[in-house]
């Protein structure tokens, strides 16, 4: 791997944490219209800005030297509990993104690891994802198994 640096995002990495949202969704959905994308700019500014300082959204970056490589994210929420989650911590991730120039490097396999880690500090014990074909190997390699529902699902006890 290429001099990859690993930054839990704060509030100052708003416009990498936006820009890489964008990309992310124009990919999957192709291009929009502007005024999509503006108001989608305002609504990600507002979300990550209130939940960053909450730790209810956390996420990982990874850049070599200035430029953004990779990035991925998760929704830290709490449910009534139950009794495989008696504490009801969950963490829905998303927003799993590699830029093409530095796919299969291992960076979105090293973000999940670490979206997991931090989850598991926050108490979080199901860890939740949607995931594309492409991203079925990173998270099947992270012990992530294919829930019934349908949906991926890591229970950590």
């Amino acid at each position: 791997m290429n001099n990859i640096k690993y930054t839990q995002a704060t509030t100052e990495h708003l416009e990498d944490l936006i820009l890489s949202r964008i990309d992310f969704m124009t990919s999957y959905w192709g291009a929009q219209p502007d005024t999509s994308v503006r108001q989608l700019r305002m609504e990600l500014r507002e979300f990550f800005e209130r939940e960053i300082p909450l730790k209810t959204y956390i996420s990982w970056l990874a850049h070599e030297g200035e430029k953004l490589a990779g990035v991925g994210g998760m929704k830290v929420y709490q449910i009534p509990g139950n009794f495989r989650v008696p504490n009801g911590m969950m963490a829905y991730i998303l927003n799993m993104y590699t830029y093409p120039d530095f796919r299969n490097q291992g960076i979105a396999t090293e973000i999940v690891k670490r979206l997991v880690e931090t989850g598991q500090e926050l108490g979080v014990r199901l860890f939740d994802l949607h995931a594309t074909k492409a991203g079925e190997p990173v998270y099947l390699k992270a012990g992530f198994k294919l829930h019934d529902e349908p949906s991926y699902r890591k229970l950590i006890l």
